[in-house]
């Protein structure tokens, strides 16, 4: 049987927003740029790769995304831009994901909480909590992405 991974990254910590910033637009504080670049030099590290980068099209999850992918030498081509992952709730991301090509045996999905915290759970089967740029692995026995509308994951584990 074929295994899939999918390691679910909730962006970095943000800058506070105001009447001037609309919430997409709002970067990555310095906190966030620092604490995603470790993320990443301890991916780096657990020689970690990724086949696939989805993320919202927030600045803030493009750039922790452009950070990971950076640091782990991974080509901006393997990074897509999709705008239904920005304050989705855990039903569309599953609609995405499942939509995902067999090919692909490592997916990342960068994202937003509540959405990625509700997934999460759901793909767990238990209550998890996402702070800012924690990442979670999740590994499945099957083949193809449209599987995980209907099976849970065989283990997850968080890494950080």
């Amino acid at each position: 049987m074929g295994s899939k991974s999918l390691f679910l990254l909730r962006h970095a910590k943000a800058a506070a927003g105001g009447i001037l910033i609309a919430d997409k637009d709002r970067p990555l504080s310095e906190k966030g740029v620092k604490d995603v670049g470790k993320l990443a030099n301890k991916l780096s590290k657990k020689d970690l790769d990724f086949e696939l980068i989805i993320t919202s099209p927030a600045v803030r999850t493009i750039s922790t995304a452009q950070i990971i992918a950076k640091g782990l030498k991974i080509s901006h081509a393997h990074l897509v831009v999709n705008d239904s992952l920005y304050a989705a709730e855990a039903m569309n991301l599953l609609k995405v994901i499942s939509s995902v090509s067999k090919k692909i045996d490592k997916l990342m999905v960068v994202g937003h909480n509540p959405g990625l915290m509700s997934l999460a759970s759901l793909i767990a089967g238990e209550p998890i909590s996402l702070s800012t740029c924690s990442l979670i692995k999740f590994s499945f026995d099957f083949k193809e992405w449209h599987h995980i509308l209907t099976e849970r994951a065989s283990k997850f584990n968080f890494l950080n």
